[in-house]
């Protein structure tokens, strides 16, 4: 029993589940039902103690020690629909908003609580729409969970006055560890539909024995309301926003169906016209009925956009949501694969397109043919676009579920190779373009409403369709270099050694193989042969070169391992500015003098503009912040010269402000004292007195003369402060140059080892190996190029960076990087829980392990160093720590390359 606990506590963290995985009512009842594979040790010593031994224990949703004497009863049926009403609010993992946070932050300050919550009780976890006191924590699980029982208490307040004495929570780990509850009260948030969604509670690490007194708790129900309030009115706007938008796309699609209707019936005239049919050889009616599918196919698309608005309106009338909901359907995969011959065959394109249907796809599967289709031609088109030279290959196969691969083939298998728990039916689209920079990555599979950017990185309306379509239907999708099936296949070196390098990319998706019915199943192809046409030279006849041909199934389920084009290599591309950032070129020199920076918290965006135009003039660096706690987040991720903070400010006041940044500064960056000046024009002596006992270091009265700003740029204290920056900034400087000069001496090296391979007469495949860029994906808290993003790009390294958690998330699931670094501080959830989800999703999806994810954090917090993390950094980055640990990786990518090339020669 010992070992067992043992072990049930050094297992890495999952992600919980919430109501937003899932579909329909139907699907979250039988999410309800499955029990929870991996139940904590807290979960099943609340079983022992209750007696109630079986399988719920395993489910994630019940609420552990629940008092049955004061508690109404838990039941699937209930709790589905409190959760269906509570995913209609579409309020689950959207951002902080301040009308939340304002409420939070007055009732932390009316109760003189420290922590105080808008928390909404999910299946597996509760999620916080705003959380006074608990930074950037925004969930936990839900069986610690104070407002489970809340939600479930017959009475109207739930409190709890010592956690100590109260066996429901004593050994509860938010008791026994942070944030150390000891006093609890909550008010349910009671929706109009009469459903309890979650909680407004206030929490102590300090018991209050004597609870709340009479007007406390009619303070906090009337709060609560408040915040309820606030959510059924965020509701309507979102809804309404929604729902006009829903209404364009529908509006659109029904005017185009009046000129298609014209468009079509001239086409039937044209084909039931005998006498115009009879001169018509077979190429110029195999254009009549490419024109008549493509017309079928739009109208298809708009009765969609029409079909779906309409559903909406049904849903939201109170019909239940399977009456508008289109199952699945059977999908005919070679008439799908026949009328995308037909309509591409037109398209403009420079290079053949070949198709390949595997043997082991079925004849029907069960899916929607729409989707398919569309997400089939955005690939598609979108490879015409970027193709010059060599061939587009569209190949379709059945990936089988990674319990049907054996252990040597698994060994074999490249990085990007997702293996599924069950069958999927893939679809890949292969060109020899001119390759994907990786710095353009986090643009893919979004809405980009820049045309003239979307047409250089592949990015726009066409994958975000994409993207959107197969989400729909539960599967997955991606794009990697093509580059990387030479990289990562030894087993193909010996044959890959006599062809030109790989170029371009390859664009994939699946999704679930669900076959019509088990008692009879969908027949195969049996490898049938469908007629070949050979490839022209020019571009009229290429239009032409469609092949369409089954061979059979490799035992390996990956396309890219039967066979590898010989083609031209292309010229690589400049990397260009990563799109979100501001700074220099890679080949821009690191300058030796640093720019001044000064920082403006203020919500009051005249004051800023004026102050920043001021201090622009005189050579400063401005950064801006309209509120207390987007402030706060840059003074953790950012040195100033100096700083002039608000008093009074949304979501966080000035004084707040000092004084957490205080705290934190003195823990985590003891080398350096920000100088910061508080500004108010309504303060007065006391309350600028309070200032200068939060952390401020001045007071000063608004407005601030723009002559003044001279007097505080030159002031001692400022220019002592840009003395210790300016000799941090040469150290760092010293250290970038310093790998950068090692980095050189390792490209000769390199280029002597390649010189010395192409003697040998393996040139082609040794230089792709030995002269690529390794990939470093970076994640901070900043919209700058950062010292780090520097060195990296200094040492040699392909940099692409990103803010935020969840594109970082989104990236880690697209290839492996030869590095990674996360910032623990980023926006919605922390760089730490970030880890913790790809490592979830990794273990149970793909077969070769990301290695070297470093968390930038405070190696003093305990919360930074979860599972999953390769190493920390501490705060600020020491450059010369940062400098070895890119050498390492470095010269682990190019010892792997090595071993690569050597293994395949000897194949």
């Amino acid at each position: 029993m010992a070992e067992e606990a043992q072990l049930a506590e050094e297992a890495p963290p999952t992600r919980a589940r919430t109501v937003l995985d899932y579909d329909s009512p139907s699907a979250v009842e039988s999410a309800l039902s499955e029990p929870n594979p991996n139940p904590s040790l807290y979960q099943m010593n609340s079983c022992v103690i209750s007696g109630n031994i079986g399988a719920s224990i395993c489910r994630d949703w019940q609420t552990p020690h629940l008092d049955p004497n004061t508690s109404e009863p838990e039941s699937i049926e209930n709790e589905v629909a409190r959760l269906t009403v509570l995913k209609e609010y579409l309020i689950l993992d959207s951002d902080r908003e301040e009308k939340f946070e304002r409420i939070t932050a007055l009732a932390s300050r009316i109760f003189d609580m420290p922590i105080c919550l808008v928390s909404l009780v999910d299946i597996g976890r509760q999620w916080f729409m705003s959380a006074t006191g608990l930074g950037d924590v925004r969930e936990t699980s839900r069986e610690v969970s104070f407002c489970s029982h809340a939600i479930l208490s017959e009475k109207d307040v739930f409190i709890v006055p010592e956690t100590f004495d109260d066996p429901r929570f004593v050994n509860n780990g938010l008791v026994t560890g942070p944030p150390f509850i000891r006093f609890y009260a909550g008010v349910p948030l009671k929706s109009p539909e009469g459903y309890k969604l979650g909680t407004f509670c206030i929490i102590d690490s300090k018991p209050k024995p004597e609870g709340l007194s009479l007007n406390e708790k009619q303070n906090l129900r009337e709060l609560a309301d408040m915040v309820m309030d606030a959510m059924v009115s965020r509701k309507k706007e979102m809804e309404q926003l929604r729902d006009e938008k829903t209404r364009l796309i529908a509006c659109a699609a029904h005017d185009l169906l009046t000129p298609l209707t014209g468009i079509q019936l001239n086409l039937g005239l044209l084909m039931e016209d005998k006498t115009l049919t009879d001169k018509l050889d077979s190429h110029q009616k195999e254009l009549i009925d490419t024109s008549v599918k493509c017309s079928e196919m739009i109208e298809r698309i708009c009765f969609q956009a029409i079909e779906n608005f309409r559903g909406d309106l049904v849903v939201r009338g109170g019909q239940s949501e399977s009456s508008t909901k289109e199952g699945e359907r059977p999908v005919n995969i070679d008439e799908l694969v026949d009328n995308l011959n037909r309509v591409v065959s037109t398209f403009p394109k420079k290079v053949p397109l070949y198709i390949e249907k595997e043997g082991n796809v079925p004849t029907t599967i069960l899916s929607d043919e729409l989707k398919l289709y569309r997400s089939i031609m955005n690939y598609l088109t979108n490879a015409f676009k970027h193709t010059n030279s060599g061939s587009i290959r569209l190949h379709i196969y059945v990936r089988k579920a990674s319990g049907s691969i054996t252990d040597i083939e698994l060994d074999r298998l490249p990085g990007t190779f997702v293996a599924p728990k069950s069958d999927v039916l893939v679809v890949e689209v292969h060109d020899t373009g001119p390759g994907i920079d990786l710095d353009k990555y986090t643009t893919l599979f979004t809405p980009n409403h820049n045309d003239e950017s979307a047409r250089r990185t592949h990015s726009g309306i066409g994958l975000y369709s994409v993207a959107t379509a197969i989400d729909s239907l539960g599967g997955e999708y991606g794009v990697f270099p093509r580059q990387d099936l030479t990289a990562t296949l030894p087993s193909l070196a010996s044959t890959l050694l006599k062809v030109p390098a790989a170029s371009g990319s390859v664009f994939w998706f699946s999704v679930p193989l669900h076959l019509p019915n088990v008692g009879s199943p969908a027949r195969s192809n049996g490898g049938e042969e469908l007629k070949q046409k050979k490839p022209a030279a020019d571009v009229t006849a290429a239009n032409e070169a469609t092949r369409i041909a089954e061979r059979k199934r490799p035992s390996i389920a990956r396309s890219f391992t039967s066979q590898t084009e010989a083609m031209e290599e292309e010229p690589v591309k400049k990397r260009e500015k990563y799109p979100d950032y501001e700074g220099s070129e890679e080949n821009e020199e690191v300058s030796a003098e640093r720019t001044k920076k000064v920082l403006i918290i203020d919500d009051s965006l005249t004051i800023r503009k004026a102050l920043s135009r001021g201090f622009s003039r005189l050579g400063f660096t401005v950064d801006e912040a309209e509120n207390g706690m987007e402030g706060l987040k840059k003074l953790k991720t950012t040195e100033y010269d100096l700083v002039l903070l608000d008093f009074l400010m949304p979501v966080l006041d000035g004084v707040d402000v000092a004084k957490k940044f205080r705290r934190w500064e003195k823990e985590r960056r003891p080398w350096f004292r920000q100088y910061i000046i508080g500004m108010s024009a309504h303060a007065n002596g006391k309350e600028a007195e309070l200032g200068i006992k939060s952390g401020m270091d001045r007071f000063m009265g608004k407005p601030i003369p723009l002559k003044s700003l001279k007097d505080l740029a030159e002031c001692k204290t400022v220019l002592e402060a840009s003395t210790l920056l300016d000799a941090r900034h040469k150290q760092s400087v010293s250290v970038i140059l310093d790998a950068a000069d090692r980095m050189e001496r390792l490209t000769s090296d390199d280029e002597k080892s390649k010189s010395s391979v192409s003697s040998h007469g393996h040139s082609s495949f040794s230089d792709t190996l030995l002269s690529a860029k390794s990939s470093c994906l970076i994640v901070e808290n900043t919209s700058e190029r950062s010292m780090l993003w520097q060195m990296a790009e200094k040492s040699g390294w392909k940099v692409v960076a990103v803010r935020g958690g969840e594109h970082a998330i989104r990236l880690l699931k697209m290839r492996n990087w030869g590095i990674v670094f996360i910032d623990n501080e980023l926006p919605l959830f922390s760089g730490s829980s970030c880890i913790v989800r790809f490592r979830a999703w990794e273990k149970c999806s793909r077969v070769v392990r990301q290695k070297n994810i470093f968390l930038i954090a405070d190696t003093h917090d305990p919360n930074a160093l979860q599972s999953g993390v390769d190493g920390t950094l501490g705060k600020p980055v020491d450059p010369i720590h940062l400098h070895r640990l890119l050498e390492k990786a470095s010269k682990e990518e190019f010892q792997c390359s090595r071993e690569i090339l050597l293994q395949g020669r000897s194949e």
